[in-house]
């Protein structure tokens, strides 16, 4: 302790009723003095910020480690750097500051959240060691305060107890350390503090070296806050930056709630891409989790890229949930599904739910018995018709991709047309789309290509356009190889992205850092990829699908605060008399093409002009543009295909009956030599009374396999025991473990040889 002349001190010559009680010097030449009245505490910081090039940072530890214990002792705690008298007195002679009033921001999705630091994330953890998982409903993020002249400040967190109120201010040392910061900003930071203090809160810094002692800051926790959660008051602070739900997802939570009180176990959730799902599985988890003891989740995700943005959804909304929620694969599942017991996970999330009815996944599904099951999809629409239902149970959708964009939830899309003369009346469709071999001969014409190229460099290559990033989607890893080669040679910074690219990684990472503006790719970006600042999509394959065409525009439709429209160039090929691919003015029903208009617009007049990131375009004419959409059409329609499964027989019987006039297609389209038909449901259902078709359904799945057990020939005598073993280890929804089966079948057979009798057949 430095020696002190009291005589000297300016403070307590001007405050006679207070005295030093501890004097700090730093390794800058800087210290701090701690004055005290029994109830108060001034704390004068000098030549803190100090700090010569070359010189060693102090630990930011001196600081808040003092400080808090002081915080825990005092009334009132105030911090200045320098001792003016007139600065002190104005906070000494003040009465606690109250005011009313709340603080929104509205979020759509994760992306807009309020930002979650690490050590905050870290802080959380820590809290919930101490007081157990629900303890967090006690911290309130964003506290909002203001000083005498109505400045807001925000408070990581504030906890009220009986006894009073504390915030948390979570301080990494490179933004609040003041040899770091300087002056300004740490007089800033003190003016907080300071104010914090009138509000009659008591503030504790956590600082990044705080928290490398993890069981310490647990420690400080309970000294700081107290040992009980019956002390804590959850009574609705009133003064928050709150998270606020659009309309939709208010109205999404409200039915789930409603669902599950009804009994319900099941929901999907259908929402355009961006339109804020992920924000409502994790208020409902929030909720469920809650009030769940020993509660264990699982989310199902089909690729690697969506299972580690759930990972970081997680980390940061849900911090408490952190260790009591897996995220797993489809594929991972569908091989270990069965190494746990069905009634394992609580609550179980199924993203791109879309996929929910593909045969496997929905063993895995079915397989366990949640409390609740709930699905994600910006689509419920399959090419191969099957029906969601299934699995999730009836359902609505709260929200259109145009009313999303029309309440400005998602990007606007402004969409241009390139049209061409490529003939696709040729090209097969195989049931779901066109046949790839045939689309890629017929696409992959240079003229057409070099087409793309020129719109590209006409439009986005200078003034605000020309900073935009877009993706090209092309049919196969050819067509993008050289779409790729075509805008580099016109000096448009572009690379192939394909399931054959070397460094994948490493290619979308220089994208993301805007080393090039252009991916060309193909099935690799269609599904689960987020860059919300993409403003570009070339639509250069075309599809009858629906659903991979509403898949493919949603990685556009992110807002961010730079972003609130995405462009979207369909290329526009001739289709003769066949259906239509789809485009932008088909989904949308929009009968009208106005270039790089608004697609939800249909009041535009001719003379207008349209400007979009310094393009210019006027309207001239307003074209009529054809809006048949084979998916809206024929959705519910089955291929030939479909209705053999249907009627549990081969395609060639279907194909018989067709033309043996036993069949009659309700639609028949033809592609060259080939045709394909189409029957209505009604239609199938027709026939299967007219032909006296057994319906084969989930009710009728154990007759169905007793009537194929009958139907068989057991001649040869490894097929029954091989039976035998199936049956014996099958699970309720039709699945045995090969291993199982294998193991009882040799086993049956050592048996016999153990014994001495007979293993095979005698001929």
């Amino acid at each position: 302790m430095a020696k002190f002349n009291s005589a000297k001190d300016s403070f307590l010559v001007q405050h006679t009723d207070f005295s030093l009680r501890e004097q700090v010097k730093y390794p800058n030449g800087g210290q701090s003095r701690f004055y005290d009245n029994g109830t108060d505490m001034v704390i004068i910081d000098e030549d803190i910020c100090t700090h010569d090039t070359g010189e060693p940072i102090f630990s930011y530890m001196l600081i808040t480690d003092k400080q808090n214990n002081y915080m825990h002792q005092f009334k009132r705690v105030f911090r200045f750097l320098g001792y003016t008298q007139a600065e002190v007195e104005q906070y000494l002679s003040k009465e606690e500051i109250t005011l009313s009033g709340d603080y929104l921001v509205t979020v759509g999705d994760r992306g807009e959240q309020l930002d979650v630091s690490p050590l905050e994330l870290h802080f959380e953890k820590s809290f919930s060691n101490t007081y157990g998982m629900n303890a967090l409903k006690y911290l309130t993020r964003e506290y909002g305060i203001c000083d005498e002249r109505g400045k807001n400040y925000f408070l990581d967190y504030l906890v009220r107890t009986k006894n009073g109120k504390y915030a948390v201010e979570e301080n990494g040392v490179t933004y609040h350390h003041p040899q770091i910061i300087g002056e300004e900003k740490y007089r800033n930071q003190l003016k907080k503090q300071n104010t914090c203090t009138l509000w009659g809160i008591k503030l504790f810094r956590f600082s990044t070296e705080d928290c490398a002692f993890e069981n310490r800051i647990e420690d400080d926790i309970k000294q700081y806050f107290g040992n009980d959660t019956s002390e804590f008051v959850n009574d609705g602070i009133k003064i928050d930056r709150k998270v606020a739900l659009y309309e939709h997802q208010t109205v999404s939570l409200q039915e789930i709630r409603k669902r599950r009180e009804a009994g319900i176990k099941a929901f999907l959730i259908v929402l355009p891409t961006a339109a804020g799902k992920s924000k409502i599985v994790e208020e409902d988890l929030r909720e469920y989790a809650g009030n769940k003891q020993n509660f264990k989740g699982l989310i199902l995700v089909p690729g690697v890229n969506i299972l580690l943005d759930w990972e970081e959804r997680i980390k940061t909304s849900l911090p408490e949930l952190k260790d009591k929620i897996e995220i797993k694969t489809y594929a991972y599942m569908a091989r270990h599904y069965t190494d746990v017991q069905p009634d394992y996970y609580d609550y179980l999330v199924v993203d791109e739910a879309h996929h929910a009815v593909a045969p496997v996944l929905k063993r895995v599904i079915q397989y366990f018995n949640t409390g609740f099951t709930i699905g994600l999809t910006a689509t419920d629409q399959r090419p191969d018709k099957k029906k969601l239902e299934t699995v999730f149970g009836t359902y609505s959708t709260s929200l259109s991709l145009k009313e999303a964009m029309e309440k400005e939830i998602v990007a606007k899309a402004n969409v241009y047309r390139i049209e061409t003369n490529i003939d696709l009346s040729q090209v097969r469709f195989n049931g779901k789309d066109y046949v790839n071999a045939d689309l890629e001969k017929r696409i992959r014409v240079t003229s057409r290509n070099e087409l793309i190229v020129n719109v590209l460099e006409e439009y986005f290559t200078s003034g605000e356009a020309g900073l935009r990033q877009g993706v090209i989607f092309c049919v196969n890893v050819n067509h993008a190889n050289e779409m790729a080669k075509l805008l580099n040679s016109a000096g448009i910074t572009s690379a192939s992205y394909t399931g054959q690219t070397r460094n994948p990684m490493g290619v979308m990472e220089n994208f993301k850092q805007k080393k090039f503006r252009f991916l060309c790719t193909c099935n690799m970006i269609s599904e689960g990829w987020d860059y919300p600042e993409l403003g570009i999509l070339v639509m250069a394959r075309p599809t009858l699908s629906k659903v991979l065409y509403l898949q493919q525009i949603g990685r556009g439709l992110r807002k961010t605060d730079g972003k609130k429209n995405v462009i979207i160039i369909d290329v526009v090929d001739e289709y003769g008399a066949m259906i239509k691919a789809c485009n932008m003015h088909s989904i949308f029903a929009n009968p009208y093409y106005v270039p790089f208009g608004d697609i939800t617009r249909t009041d535009y007049m001719p003379g207008d002009m349209i400007v979009i990131d310094g393009i210019e375009e006027k309207i001239e004419r307003i074209t009529e543009v054809d809006v048949n959409s084979f998916e809206d059409k024929y959705g519910s329609y089955l291929s030939q295909e479909q209705v053999a499964r249907e009627y549990f027989v081969s395609t060639g019987t279907i194909t018989s009956w067709i033309k043996r006039k036993k069949m009659v297609p309700t639609v028949e389209y033809r592609f060259g030599s080939k045709s394909l038909y189409l029957f209505s449901p009604e239609d199938v259902e027709k026939y299967r009374k007219e032909l006296d078709i057994k319906e084969h359904n989930d009710s009728t799945i154990k007759q169905d396999f007793f009537d194929f057990l009958e139907e068989r020939d057991y001649s040869l005598s490894y097929k029954m025991p091989f039976m035998l073993a199936v049956i014996k280890y099958i699970n309720s929804i039709g699945d045995a473990k090969i291993d199982d089966v294998l193991d009882d079948y040799i086993a049956f057979y050592q048996d016999r040889i153990r014994r001495g009798l007979q293993v095979e057949r005698s001929t």
